[in-house]
Protein backbone atom coordinates (compact mmCIF):
# COMPACT_ATOMS: atom_id res chain seq x y z
CA UNK A 1 0.00 0.00 0.00
CA UNK A 2 1.56 3.72 -0.53
CA UNK A 3 0.77 6.79 0.75
CA UNK A 4 0.68 9.88 -1.26
CA UNK A 5 0.41 13.18 -0.21
CA UNK A 6 -3.11 14.34 -0.68
CA UNK A 7 -3.49 18.20 -1.67
CA UNK A 8 -6.44 19.98 -1.34
CA UNK A 9 -8.30 20.34 1.73
CA UNK A 10 -8.41 23.36 3.70
CA UNK A 11 -5.34 25.28 5.14
CA UNK A 12 -3.93 28.21 7.34
CA UNK A 13 -2.60 31.33 8.57
CA UNK A 14 -2.73 34.91 6.47
CA UNK A 15 0.21 36.14 4.87
CA UNK A 16 3.82 34.07 5.23
CA UNK A 17 6.33 35.54 7.18
CA UNK A 18 7.81 38.45 5.63
CA UNK A 19 4.97 40.02 4.92
CA UNK A 20 3.87 41.10 1.52
CA UNK A 21 5.45 44.71 0.67
CA UNK A 22 3.86 48.12 0.82
CA UNK A 23 2.24 49.01 -2.45
CA UNK A 24 4.75 52.16 -2.71
CA UNK A 25 8.07 51.19 -4.70
CA UNK A 26 10.67 50.43 -3.84
CA UNK A 27 10.18 47.55 -1.14
CA UNK A 28 12.14 47.24 1.77
CA UNK A 29 14.55 44.21 2.38
CA UNK A 30 13.10 41.08 3.45
CA UNK A 31 13.10 40.49 6.85
CA UNK A 32 14.70 37.91 8.63
CA UNK A 33 13.16 34.60 7.77
CA UNK A 34 11.07 33.60 11.47
CA UNK A 35 9.70 29.67 11.17
CA UNK A 36 8.40 29.34 14.31
CA UNK A 37 4.97 29.86 15.98
CA UNK A 38 5.15 32.58 17.82
CA UNK A 39 5.55 30.78 21.50
CA UNK A 40 7.20 27.61 19.74
CA UNK A 41 10.78 27.25 20.58
CA UNK A 42 11.49 23.50 19.45
CA UNK A 43 11.56 23.29 15.87
CA UNK A 44 14.42 25.49 15.26
CA UNK A 45 16.58 27.00 17.16
CA UNK A 46 15.61 30.63 16.94
CA UNK A 47 12.73 31.61 19.64
CA UNK A 48 11.39 34.07 17.06
CA UNK A 49 7.98 35.23 16.26
CA UNK A 50 5.71 34.17 13.45
CA UNK A 51 3.42 32.37 11.80
CA UNK A 52 4.95 29.80 9.93
CA UNK A 53 7.14 26.66 10.20
CA UNK A 54 8.19 23.97 7.85
CA UNK A 55 7.77 21.34 10.86
CA UNK A 56 4.83 19.72 12.21
CA UNK A 57 3.89 21.43 15.34
CA UNK A 58 0.92 21.45 17.98
CA UNK A 59 1.29 23.86 20.51
CA UNK A 60 -1.29 22.80 23.65
CA UNK A 61 -2.18 26.43 25.34
CA UNK A 62 -3.01 26.19 29.16
CA UNK A 63 -6.05 27.64 28.13
CA UNK A 64 -6.68 24.02 26.39
CA UNK A 65 -5.06 22.11 29.55
CA UNK A 66 -7.81 24.13 31.65
CA UNK A 67 -10.88 23.51 29.30
CA UNK A 68 -10.45 19.64 28.96
CA UNK A 69 -9.18 19.14 32.14
CA UNK A 70 -5.60 17.46 31.77
CA UNK A 71 -3.84 16.62 35.01
CA UNK A 72 -0.45 15.35 33.40
CA UNK A 73 1.42 15.99 29.78
CA UNK A 74 -0.40 12.46 29.27
CA UNK A 75 -3.84 14.11 29.48
CA UNK A 76 -3.03 16.67 27.37
CA UNK A 77 -1.53 14.45 24.55
CA UNK A 78 -5.37 13.35 23.24
CA UNK A 79 -5.25 16.91 21.15
CA UNK A 80 -2.59 16.09 18.84
CA UNK A 81 -2.64 14.46 15.73
CA UNK A 82 -0.27 11.38 14.86
CA UNK A 83 0.09 10.93 18.69
CA UNK A 84 -0.93 8.52 20.72
CA UNK A 85 -0.42 7.62 24.53
CA UNK A 86 0.52 4.21 25.76
CA UNK A 87 -1.81 4.00 29.17
CA UNK A 88 -1.24 1.64 31.88
CA UNK A 89 -4.41 2.14 33.77
CA UNK A 90 -6.11 5.31 35.02
CA UNK A 91 -4.46 8.26 37.16
CA UNK A 92 -0.86 7.51 37.96
CA UNK A 93 -0.60 4.37 36.15
CA UNK A 94 2.54 4.58 33.52
CA UNK A 95 1.64 6.74 30.66
CA UNK A 96 4.25 6.19 27.59
CA UNK A 97 4.20 8.61 24.32
CA UNK A 98 4.49 6.97 20.78
CA UNK A 99 4.51 9.55 18.26
CA UNK A 100 4.24 8.38 14.36
CA UNK A 101 3.74 4.93 15.67
CA UNK A 102 7.53 5.18 17.50
CA UNK A 103 7.57 3.98 20.67
CA UNK A 104 8.72 5.57 24.61
CA UNK A 105 12.05 5.55 23.96
CA UNK A 106 11.68 7.12 20.32
CA UNK A 107 10.22 10.08 21.71
CA UNK A 108 12.11 13.19 23.02
CA UNK A 109 10.47 15.10 26.44
CA UNK A 110 11.93 18.35 27.52
CA UNK A 111 11.04 20.90 30.28
CA UNK A 112 11.96 23.94 29.56
CA UNK A 113 14.08 22.24 27.12
CA UNK A 114 15.70 20.06 29.49
CA UNK A 115 15.73 16.74 28.45
CA UNK A 116 13.99 14.12 30.82
CA UNK A 117 14.07 11.07 29.34
CA UNK A 118 15.75 8.66 32.30
CA UNK A 119 19.63 7.76 30.96
CA UNK A 120 19.12 4.21 31.96
CA UNK A 121 15.46 3.01 30.82
CA UNK A 122 15.60 6.21 27.42
CA UNK A 123 12.01 6.86 27.81
CA UNK A 124 10.04 9.61 30.25
CA UNK A 125 7.03 8.53 31.84
CA UNK A 126 4.29 11.32 31.24
CA UNK A 127 2.06 10.33 34.07
CA UNK A 128 4.15 11.87 36.60
CA UNK A 129 4.64 15.02 34.72
CA UNK A 130 2.06 17.46 35.98
CA UNK A 131 0.15 20.75 34.44
CA UNK A 132 0.80 22.27 37.05
CA UNK A 133 2.73 25.64 36.37
CA UNK A 134 3.06 24.85 32.90
CA UNK A 135 2.26 27.88 30.23
CA UNK A 136 1.84 25.07 26.98
CA UNK A 137 3.13 21.94 25.57
CA UNK A 138 4.43 21.98 22.53
CA UNK A 139 4.72 18.65 20.47
CA UNK A 140 6.99 18.12 17.47
CA UNK A 141 6.32 15.27 14.62
CA UNK A 142 8.90 13.75 12.06
CA UNK A 143 12.05 15.17 10.60
CA UNK A 144 12.52 18.60 12.60
CA UNK A 145 13.77 16.42 15.69
CA UNK A 146 17.02 15.72 13.97
CA UNK A 147 18.73 19.21 15.43
CA UNK A 148 17.44 18.08 18.92
CA UNK A 149 19.93 15.56 19.87
CA UNK A 150 19.30 11.70 21.03
CA UNK A 151 15.40 10.21 21.66
CA UNK A 152 14.17 12.14 18.78
CA UNK A 153 13.09 9.52 16.11
CA UNK A 154 9.68 10.31 16.30
CA UNK A 155 9.33 13.94 17.68
CA UNK A 156 9.50 16.01 20.41
CA UNK A 157 7.32 17.24 23.48
CA UNK A 158 8.47 20.19 25.18
CA UNK A 159 7.29 21.16 28.56
CA UNK A 160 7.27 24.94 29.16
CA UNK A 161 6.95 26.36 32.35
CA UNK A 162 4.88 29.86 33.63
CA UNK A 163 7.03 32.90 33.72
CA UNK A 164 5.01 34.12 36.20
CA UNK A 165 1.57 35.56 35.85
CA UNK A 166 -1.61 36.04 38.20
CA UNK A 167 -1.72 34.49 41.36
CA UNK A 168 -4.45 31.21 41.32
CA UNK A 169 -5.76 28.61 43.28
CA UNK A 170 -7.68 25.56 42.15
CA UNK A 171 -9.19 22.44 44.06
CA UNK A 172 -10.00 19.11 42.47
CA UNK A 173 -12.03 15.77 43.77
CA UNK A 174 -13.21 12.92 41.75
CA UNK A 175 -13.79 9.55 41.89
CA UNK A 176 -11.71 6.43 43.02
CA UNK A 177 -10.83 8.69 45.99
CA UNK A 178 -8.95 11.32 43.76
CA UNK A 179 -8.41 14.90 45.25
CA UNK A 180 -6.09 17.75 44.45
CA UNK A 181 -5.17 21.10 45.87
CA UNK A 182 -2.72 23.68 43.65
CA UNK A 183 -1.53 27.18 44.59
CA UNK A 184 0.13 29.51 42.64
CA UNK A 185 1.39 32.67 43.07
CA UNK A 186 2.72 34.85 40.53
CA UNK A 187 4.17 38.73 38.96
CA UNK A 188 6.59 40.32 36.96
CA UNK A 189 9.54 39.03 39.09
CA UNK A 190 8.56 35.15 38.64
CA UNK A 191 5.81 32.63 40.09
CA UNK A 192 5.68 29.68 42.47
CA UNK A 193 3.26 26.98 42.02
CA UNK A 194 2.55 24.34 44.31
CA UNK A 195 -0.04 21.34 43.58
CA UNK A 196 -0.32 18.40 46.10
CA UNK A 197 -2.67 15.66 44.48
CA UNK A 198 -3.69 11.75 45.51
CA UNK A 199 -6.01 9.11 44.44
CA UNK A 200 -7.52 5.60 45.38
CA UNK A 201 -6.97 4.34 42.38
CA UNK A 202 -9.62 2.30 39.83
CA UNK A 203 -7.25 -0.99 41.36
CA UNK A 204 -6.14 -2.64 44.33
CA UNK A 205 -2.71 -1.20 45.00
CA UNK A 206 -3.05 1.52 42.37
CA UNK A 207 -3.39 4.44 44.41
CA UNK A 208 -0.96 7.60 44.16
CA UNK A 209 0.24 10.58 46.21
CA UNK A 210 2.10 13.59 43.87
CA UNK A 211 3.68 16.63 44.75
CA UNK A 212 4.70 18.72 42.14
CA UNK A 213 6.67 22.32 42.73
CA UNK A 214 7.63 24.68 39.49
CA UNK A 215 9.26 28.10 40.44
CA UNK A 216 10.91 30.92 38.47
CA UNK A 217 12.35 34.30 39.26
CA UNK A 218 13.81 36.91 36.70
CA UNK A 219 16.93 38.09 37.65
CA UNK A 220 17.36 41.06 35.90
CA UNK A 221 16.34 42.14 32.35
CA UNK A 222 17.13 39.18 30.41
CA UNK A 223 17.71 36.00 32.82
CA UNK A 224 16.09 33.28 34.66
CA UNK A 225 16.28 30.46 36.92
CA UNK A 226 13.84 27.97 37.49
CA UNK A 227 13.33 24.65 39.27
CA UNK A 228 10.73 22.04 38.28
CA UNK A 229 10.73 18.89 41.20
CA UNK A 230 8.29 16.34 41.73
CA UNK A 231 7.51 13.71 44.01
CA UNK A 232 5.35 10.48 43.94
CA UNK A 233 4.57 7.16 45.70
CA UNK A 234 2.36 4.97 44.08
CA UNK A 235 1.55 0.86 43.79
CA UNK A 236 1.93 -0.90 40.69
CA UNK A 237 -0.87 -3.10 40.43
CA UNK A 238 0.89 -4.94 37.51
CA UNK A 239 -1.07 -7.09 34.92
CA UNK A 240 -4.58 -7.90 35.41
CA UNK A 241 -3.79 -12.24 34.96
CA UNK A 242 -1.06 -11.80 37.52
CA UNK A 243 -2.02 -8.74 39.86
CA UNK A 244 1.09 -7.25 42.10
CA UNK A 245 -0.55 -6.17 45.71
CA UNK A 246 2.60 -5.64 47.57
CA UNK A 247 4.83 -3.73 44.48
CA UNK A 248 5.34 0.08 44.64
CA UNK A 249 6.80 2.81 42.74
CA UNK A 250 8.72 6.20 44.48
CA UNK A 251 10.22 9.00 41.98
CA UNK A 252 11.73 12.01 42.35
CA UNK A 253 13.05 14.39 39.91
CA UNK A 254 14.56 17.89 40.36
CA UNK A 255 15.32 20.19 37.31
CA UNK A 256 17.28 23.68 37.69
CA UNK A 257 18.46 25.91 35.17
CA UNK A 258 19.83 29.51 34.38
CA UNK A 259 18.72 30.39 31.07
CA UNK A 260 20.41 33.91 29.86
CA UNK A 261 19.75 36.56 27.14
CA UNK A 262 16.76 37.90 26.01
CA UNK A 263 14.86 35.28 23.36
CA UNK A 264 15.36 37.99 20.48
CA UNK A 265 19.22 38.48 21.48
CA UNK A 266 21.96 37.12 19.02
CA UNK A 267 23.73 35.87 22.21
CA UNK A 268 22.16 33.11 24.61
CA UNK A 269 23.29 30.90 27.07
CA UNK A 270 22.01 28.19 29.61
CA UNK A 271 23.43 25.59 32.06
CA UNK A 272 20.88 22.49 33.88
CA UNK A 273 20.86 20.24 36.34
CA UNK A 274 18.39 16.83 36.68
CA UNK A 275 18.38 14.54 39.34
CA UNK A 276 16.30 11.97 39.47
CA UNK A 277 15.52 8.60 41.67
CA UNK A 278 13.32 5.79 40.67
CA UNK A 279 12.78 3.26 43.27
CA UNK A 280 10.98 -0.15 42.07
CA UNK A 281 10.12 -2.14 45.30
CA UNK A 282 8.83 -5.89 45.41
CA UNK A 283 8.21 -8.83 47.87
CA UNK A 284 11.11 -10.39 45.47
CA UNK A 285 13.67 -7.46 45.81
CA UNK A 286 13.89 -4.07 45.09
CA UNK A 287 15.33 -1.89 41.94
CA UNK A 288 16.81 1.90 42.14
CA UNK A 289 18.32 4.04 39.58
CA UNK A 290 19.89 6.97 40.61
CA UNK A 291 20.44 9.31 37.94
CA UNK A 292 22.24 12.96 37.37
CA UNK A 293 22.71 15.33 34.64
CA UNK A 294 24.74 17.92 34.36
CA UNK A 295 24.58 20.27 30.78
CA UNK A 296 25.03 23.73 29.23
CA UNK A 297 24.59 25.34 25.91
CA UNK A 298 25.55 28.15 24.26
CA UNK A 299 23.85 29.67 20.96
CA UNK A 300 24.91 32.88 18.73
CA UNK A 301 22.71 34.23 15.56
CA UNK A 302 23.99 36.08 13.06
CA UNK A 303 22.08 38.07 10.13
CA UNK A 304 24.26 37.40 7.43
CA UNK A 305 22.05 38.84 4.74
CA UNK A 306 18.33 40.46 3.90
CA UNK A 307 16.65 37.96 5.01
CA UNK A 308 19.14 35.76 5.83
CA UNK A 309 20.04 34.11 9.47
CA UNK A 310 22.86 31.94 10.48
CA UNK A 311 22.48 30.15 13.74
CA UNK A 312 25.26 28.23 15.52
CA UNK A 313 25.37 26.51 18.97
CA UNK A 314 27.57 23.84 21.28
CA UNK A 315 25.83 21.79 23.91
CA UNK A 316 27.49 19.23 26.38
CA UNK A 317 26.36 16.82 28.67
CA UNK A 318 27.56 15.29 32.12
CA UNK A 319 25.72 12.18 32.87
CA UNK A 320 26.51 9.99 35.80
CA UNK A 321 24.06 6.57 36.88
CA UNK A 322 24.24 5.01 39.77
CA UNK A 323 21.69 1.82 39.97
CA UNK A 324 21.02 -1.53 41.67
CA UNK A 325 18.81 -3.97 39.15
CA UNK A 326 17.30 -6.88 40.73
CA UNK A 327 20.93 -6.94 42.71
CA UNK A 328 23.37 -6.06 39.85
CA UNK A 329 25.20 -2.40 40.47
CA UNK A 330 25.71 -0.24 38.05
CA UNK A 331 27.90 2.96 38.31
CA UNK A 332 28.87 4.42 34.79
CA UNK A 333 29.19 7.52 33.38
CA UNK A 334 29.02 9.42 29.92
CA UNK A 335 29.65 12.65 28.14
CA UNK A 336 28.17 13.75 25.30
CA UNK A 337 29.32 17.26 23.26
CA UNK A 338 27.01 18.09 20.01
CA UNK A 339 27.06 21.72 17.70
CA UNK A 340 24.62 22.46 15.45
CA UNK A 341 24.17 24.86 12.72
CA UNK A 342 21.11 26.35 11.21
CA UNK A 343 20.53 28.32 8.53
CA UNK A 344 16.72 29.90 7.17
CA UNK A 345 16.13 32.08 4.02
CA UNK A 346 13.30 34.14 2.46
CA UNK A 347 13.87 32.83 -0.67
CA UNK A 348 11.25 34.93 -1.87
CA UNK A 349 7.68 37.09 -0.55
CA UNK A 350 6.32 33.69 -0.28
CA UNK A 351 8.93 31.03 -0.10
CA UNK A 352 11.26 30.32 2.92
CA UNK A 353 13.63 27.37 3.55
CA UNK A 354 14.96 26.62 6.78
CA UNK A 355 18.06 23.96 7.16
CA UNK A 356 20.53 22.77 9.68
CA UNK A 357 23.01 19.76 10.94
CA UNK A 358 23.88 18.90 14.21
CA UNK A 359 26.84 16.41 15.38
CA UNK A 360 26.65 14.58 18.45
CA UNK A 361 29.48 12.62 20.34
CA UNK A 362 28.47 10.67 22.94
CA UNK A 363 31.87 8.52 24.82
CA UNK A 364 30.57 5.63 24.93
CA UNK A 365 29.01 4.89 20.88
CA UNK A 366 30.16 8.06 19.37
CA UNK A 367 29.43 10.11 16.20
CA UNK A 368 25.89 10.89 14.89
CA UNK A 369 25.79 13.22 12.10
CA UNK A 370 21.87 14.67 11.49
CA UNK A 371 20.91 17.05 8.96
CA UNK A 372 17.25 18.26 8.13
CA UNK A 373 15.54 20.53 5.56
CA UNK A 374 12.30 21.99 5.09
CA UNK A 375 10.43 24.63 3.21
CA UNK A 376 7.15 26.55 2.98
CA UNK A 377 5.79 28.08 0.29
CA UNK A 378 2.14 29.97 0.38
CA UNK A 379 0.30 29.57 -3.22
CA UNK A 380 -1.93 32.28 -2.14
CA UNK A 381 -3.05 34.11 1.35
CA UNK A 382 -4.96 30.88 2.14
CA UNK A 383 -3.11 28.08 1.01
CA UNK A 384 0.58 26.91 1.80
CA UNK A 385 2.45 24.05 1.25
CA UNK A 386 5.16 22.65 3.37
CA UNK A 387 7.80 19.74 2.60
CA UNK A 388 10.40 18.66 4.78
CA UNK A 389 13.31 15.88 5.41
CA UNK A 390 15.33 14.90 8.05
CA UNK A 391 17.81 12.10 9.72
CA UNK A 392 17.08 11.70 13.51
CA UNK A 393 18.95 9.38 16.10
CA UNK A 394 18.83 7.95 19.41
CA UNK A 395 21.43 6.49 21.28
CA UNK A 396 21.74 3.15 23.46
CA UNK A 397 20.83 3.62 26.80
CA UNK A 398 22.78 3.11 30.28
CA UNK A 399 21.47 -0.44 30.19
CA UNK A 400 21.83 -1.30 27.01
CA UNK A 401 25.23 -0.20 27.07
CA UNK A 402 26.22 -1.31 30.96
CA UNK A 403 24.16 -3.93 32.87
CA UNK A 404 26.09 -7.09 34.18
CA UNK A 405 26.11 -9.80 32.38
CA UNK A 406 23.56 -8.77 29.50
CA UNK A 407 25.08 -5.23 28.05
CA UNK A 408 26.20 -4.57 24.67
CA UNK A 409 29.23 -1.56 24.53
CA UNK A 410 29.16 -1.97 20.71
CA UNK A 411 25.70 -1.09 20.07
CA UNK A 412 25.26 1.79 17.26
CA UNK A 413 22.57 4.33 17.20
CA UNK A 414 19.10 3.58 15.53
CA UNK A 415 18.55 6.53 12.88
CA UNK A 416 15.40 7.23 10.91
CA UNK A 417 15.40 9.09 7.99
CA UNK A 418 11.57 10.51 7.88
CA UNK A 419 10.23 12.92 5.09
CA UNK A 420 7.23 14.85 5.08
CA UNK A 421 4.69 17.15 3.18
CA UNK A 422 1.96 19.05 4.69
CA UNK A 423 -0.90 21.45 2.61
CA UNK A 424 -2.72 23.95 4.73
CA UNK A 425 -6.14 26.11 3.93
CA UNK A 426 -7.52 29.01 5.90
CA UNK A 427 -10.88 30.46 5.73
CA UNK A 428 -12.57 32.54 7.94
CA UNK A 429 -13.96 30.29 10.27
CA UNK A 430 -11.19 26.95 9.56
CA UNK A 431 -8.48 26.18 9.67
CA UNK A 432 -7.23 22.49 7.81
CA UNK A 433 -4.21 20.82 7.63
CA UNK A 434 -3.46 17.17 5.58
CA UNK A 435 -0.19 15.87 6.76
CA UNK A 436 1.61 13.03 4.82
CA UNK A 437 4.88 11.03 6.12
CA UNK A 438 6.96 7.95 5.52
CA UNK A 439 9.62 7.10 8.12
CA UNK A 440 12.32 4.34 7.61
CA UNK A 441 14.14 3.26 10.78
CA UNK A 442 17.65 1.12 10.98
CA UNK A 443 19.33 -0.44 13.54
CA UNK A 444 16.69 -0.60 15.91
CA UNK A 445 17.83 -2.29 18.98
CA UNK A 446 16.34 -5.65 20.02
CA UNK A 447 15.41 -6.43 23.79
CA UNK A 448 17.30 -9.48 24.00
CA UNK A 449 20.62 -10.40 25.78
CA UNK A 450 22.69 -9.06 25.03
CA UNK A 451 21.04 -6.33 23.12
CA UNK A 452 21.39 -5.94 19.25
CA UNK A 453 21.00 -3.64 16.25
CA UNK A 454 18.99 -6.04 14.21
CA UNK A 455 15.62 -4.12 13.99
CA UNK A 456 14.84 -2.20 11.17
CA UNK A 457 10.71 -0.37 10.46
CA UNK A 458 8.85 1.64 7.66
CA UNK A 459 6.19 4.00 9.13
CA UNK A 460 4.50 5.67 7.01
CA UNK A 461 0.79 8.24 7.35
CA UNK A 462 -1.46 10.30 6.73
CA UNK A 463 -2.97 12.92 8.85
CA UNK A 464 -5.65 15.39 8.95
CA UNK A 465 -6.77 18.17 11.03
CA UNK A 466 -9.74 20.74 11.53
CA UNK A 467 -9.96 23.52 13.84
CA UNK A 468 -12.00 26.50 14.32
CA UNK A 469 -16.02 27.54 14.31
CA UNK A 470 -18.99 24.62 13.18
CA UNK A 471 -22.07 26.76 12.34
CA UNK A 472 -22.76 29.42 14.56
CA UNK A 473 -21.91 28.60 17.86
CA UNK A 474 -19.81 25.49 18.17
CA UNK A 475 -15.81 25.62 17.78
CA UNK A 476 -14.02 22.40 17.12
CA UNK A 477 -10.61 20.61 16.98
CA UNK A 478 -10.79 17.25 15.07
CA UNK A 479 -7.46 14.97 13.86
CA UNK A 480 -7.63 11.68 12.24
CA UNK A 481 -4.56 10.00 11.42
CA UNK A 482 -4.25 6.71 9.23
CA UNK A 483 -0.52 5.26 9.51
CA UNK A 484 1.46 1.51 8.91
CA UNK A 485 4.13 0.07 11.11
CA UNK A 486 5.88 -2.73 9.66
CA UNK A 487 8.43 -4.54 11.00
CA UNK A 488 10.97 -4.95 8.48
CA UNK A 489 12.31 -8.46 9.74
CA UNK A 490 9.17 -9.83 9.65
CA UNK A 491 6.76 -8.14 7.78
CA UNK A 492 4.45 -7.82 10.92
CA UNK A 493 2.51 -4.52 12.08
CA UNK A 494 4.24 -3.05 14.69
CA UNK A 495 3.58 -3.75 18.23
CA UNK A 496 1.00 -0.79 19.95
CA UNK A 497 0.67 0.76 16.85
CA UNK A 498 -3.05 1.16 15.83
CA UNK A 499 -3.85 1.99 12.17
CA UNK A 500 -6.79 4.33 12.67
CA UNK A 501 -6.88 6.93 15.78
CA UNK A 502 -9.52 9.62 15.11
CA UNK A 503 -10.58 12.43 18.10
CA UNK A 504 -12.86 15.64 18.15
CA UNK A 505 -13.17 18.33 20.60
CA UNK A 506 -16.51 19.98 20.29
CA UNK A 507 -17.23 23.39 22.54
CA UNK A 508 -20.19 25.59 22.42
CA UNK A 509 -21.11 28.30 24.95
CA UNK A 510 -24.24 28.33 27.16
CA UNK A 511 -25.07 31.85 27.84
CA UNK A 512 -22.72 34.03 28.60
CA UNK A 513 -20.83 32.25 31.91
CA UNK A 514 -21.05 28.85 30.70
CA UNK A 515 -19.25 26.59 28.20
CA UNK A 516 -19.73 23.08 27.44
CA UNK A 517 -17.02 20.79 25.66
CA UNK A 518 -17.43 16.69 24.27
CA UNK A 519 -14.66 14.77 23.66
CA UNK A 520 -14.68 11.82 22.09
CA UNK A 521 -11.67 9.29 20.34
CA UNK A 522 -11.55 6.48 18.22
CA UNK A 523 -8.26 3.93 18.46
CA UNK A 524 -8.62 1.14 16.11
CA UNK A 525 -7.34 -1.94 16.68
CA UNK A 526 -3.86 -3.02 17.26
CA UNK A 527 -1.24 -4.93 17.70
CA UNK A 528 0.19 -6.10 21.38
CA UNK A 529 1.85 -8.70 23.52
CA UNK A 530 0.35 -10.84 26.27
CA UNK A 531 2.86 -11.49 29.32
CA UNK A 532 0.41 -13.88 31.23
CA UNK A 533 1.81 -16.71 29.04
CA UNK A 534 5.22 -17.86 28.58
CA UNK A 535 6.50 -17.16 25.64
CA UNK A 536 4.58 -14.00 25.67
CA UNK A 537 1.79 -14.34 22.87
CA UNK A 538 0.81 -11.61 20.19
CA UNK A 539 -2.38 -10.57 20.65
CA UNK A 540 -4.88 -8.62 18.62
CA UNK A 541 -6.80 -5.31 20.99
CA UNK A 542 -9.95 -4.71 19.60
CA UNK A 543 -10.44 -0.73 18.79
CA UNK A 544 -12.29 1.39 21.68
CA UNK A 545 -14.11 4.41 21.63
CA UNK A 546 -13.73 7.28 24.55
CA UNK A 547 -15.97 9.74 25.48
CA UNK A 548 -15.92 12.67 27.85
CA UNK A 549 -17.94 15.37 28.77
CA UNK A 550 -16.84 19.02 30.44
CA UNK A 551 -19.43 21.58 31.82
CA UNK A 552 -17.14 24.91 32.57
CA UNK A 553 -19.48 27.79 34.72
CA UNK A 554 -17.82 31.08 35.79
CA UNK A 555 -19.26 32.66 38.58
CA UNK A 556 -19.70 36.85 39.18
CA UNK A 557 -17.05 36.34 42.07
CA UNK A 558 -14.38 35.11 39.55
CA UNK A 559 -14.51 31.14 40.59
CA UNK A 560 -14.60 28.90 37.36
CA UNK A 561 -16.49 25.71 38.54
CA UNK A 562 -16.03 22.96 35.81
CA UNK A 563 -17.91 19.24 36.05
CA UNK A 564 -16.33 16.49 34.36
CA UNK A 565 -17.57 13.05 33.23
CA UNK A 566 -14.87 10.68 31.83
CA UNK A 567 -14.96 7.37 30.27
CA UNK A 568 -19.06 8.59 29.47
CA UNK A 569 -20.01 5.51 28.15
CA UNK A 570 -18.43 3.57 30.83
CA UNK A 571 -16.47 1.39 28.10
CA UNK A 572 -14.43 -1.84 28.72
CA UNK A 573 -11.33 -1.57 27.08
CA UNK A 574 -7.51 -1.78 27.10
CA UNK A 575 -4.74 0.87 25.70
CA UNK A 576 -2.16 -1.86 26.66
CA UNK A 577 -2.89 -5.35 27.04
CA UNK A 578 -3.61 -6.77 30.77
CA UNK A 579 -4.18 -2.96 32.01
CA UNK A 580 -8.02 -1.64 32.29
CA UNK A 581 -9.01 1.79 31.64
CA UNK A 582 -10.94 2.77 34.93
CA UNK A 583 -14.88 3.10 34.54
CA UNK A 584 -16.98 6.13 34.32
CA UNK A 585 -15.19 9.01 36.76
CA UNK A 586 -17.23 11.92 37.31
CA UNK A 587 -14.82 14.90 39.17
CA UNK A 588 -15.55 18.55 39.96
CA UNK A 589 -12.72 21.67 39.85
CA UNK A 590 -13.16 24.67 41.29
CA UNK A 591 -10.11 27.47 40.37
CA UNK A 592 -9.66 31.21 40.61
CA UNK A 593 -7.16 33.82 39.26
CA UNK A 594 -6.48 36.80 41.48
Amino acid sequence: MRFWVAVGVLSLLVTPAGAAPPPSPPPPPEPPPIFELPEVVVPGRRSQPGRSTPASVTVITRADLERIGARTVADALRLVPEATVRAYGGYGSLAEASIRGFGPGQVLVLVDGVPVNNIALGQADLSTISTAGVERIEVLRGAFGAITGSGAVGGVINIVTAAGGASSVQMRAGGFGERSLSVGIGGAAGGLSIESAASAGARPNSDVAALTVVGTAAVGAAARISVHHTRLDLGTPGDAAFPTPQDRQAVIRTVVQSQWGDPTSPLRGRLYALSESLRFTSPLGSSTYGSTVFGGELQRQWEVGPGRVLVAGLEGQRQALEATVFGSPIVQQATVGAGYLQYDAVLSARTLVSTALRLDVHSAYGAAVNPRAGVVAAVNDTTRVRVGIGRTFRGPTFLHLYFPGCANPALRPETAWTAEASVERSGAARVATVTAFQSEATDLISGGCPPQNIGAALIRGISGEVHGRLGRVWTARMNLTVQQGIDRSTGESLIRVPSVTARAILMRPVGERATFTLMAEYVGPRPDLDFSVFPAARVELPGYVDVALRYEARTPSGWTVTFGIDNLLDATYEVVKGYPIPARTVFVTASRRY
